[in-house]
């Protein structure tokens, strides 16, 4: 085995990869006490408001998910949830498939939500708060399914965020393409 494959090979144990290292600078998910950064937290809320259906009927039509400016959208009230049926739209544009069962029962019984068991955006927030303290990377996943760049930009979400089997699923849009300069955009 040559050097630079042994180093291949713990970049990829350890989930790193040097050359995209080298392009593309991630801000952080998490601050130095562990809690959401600030700037996560207002993608969880685009996010959010971009299932939620309660939160969506409250807001000026269009300001739930505007994305010009640096506007940070109002924070979701208590009563603002995901309804089962919306968690597996969420589900669907970052996985692809509805939630199962046995999650959506782990939800209603560890995570914040409301007495009809639909999540609350604390809710929804400690589910990502979880998945970045132990998988961040299934979270960057999500987070560029979803429309985000590596500053956490909103630069819009591509057919694949819908659910569609379009090609360029599961595309970087901070990725390079060949023979340019500049990130490609899907949006």
């Amino acid at each position: 085995m040559t050097s630079q494959e042994q180093i291949d090979k713990k970049e990829v144990r350890s989930g790193h990869d040097s050359s995209r290292a080298s392009q593309v600078e991630r801000v952080a998910l998490l601050d130095d006490e562990g809690d959401l950064s600030p700037k996560f937290e207002v993608a969880l809320i685009r996010i959010f408001a971009r299932f939620s259906s309660s939160y969506k009927g409250k807001q000026p039509q269009g300001e739930a998910t505007r994305t010009d400016g640096d506007e940070v959208p109002q924070r979701p009230g208590r009563d603002d949830v995901l309804t089962e049926a919306e968690l597996d739209e969420f589900a669907k544009a970052t996985n692809g498939e509805p939630l199962p069962q046995e999650s959506k029962d782990e939800i209603r019984e560890f995570l914040d939500t409301d007495d009809t068991g639909s999540l609350t955006f604390r809710g929804f927030c400690e589910m990502f708060h979880l998945q970045s303290d132990n998988e961040p990377e299934e979270t960057w996943k999500d987070l560029v399914k979803l429309g985000f760049d590596h500053q956490l930009n909103y630069i819009g979400h591509n057919a694949n965020a819908s659910g569609s089997s379009d090609d360029g699923a599961g595309s970087d849009p901070t990725e390079k393409t060949a023979g340019s300069g500049s990130p490609k955009n899907e949006a």
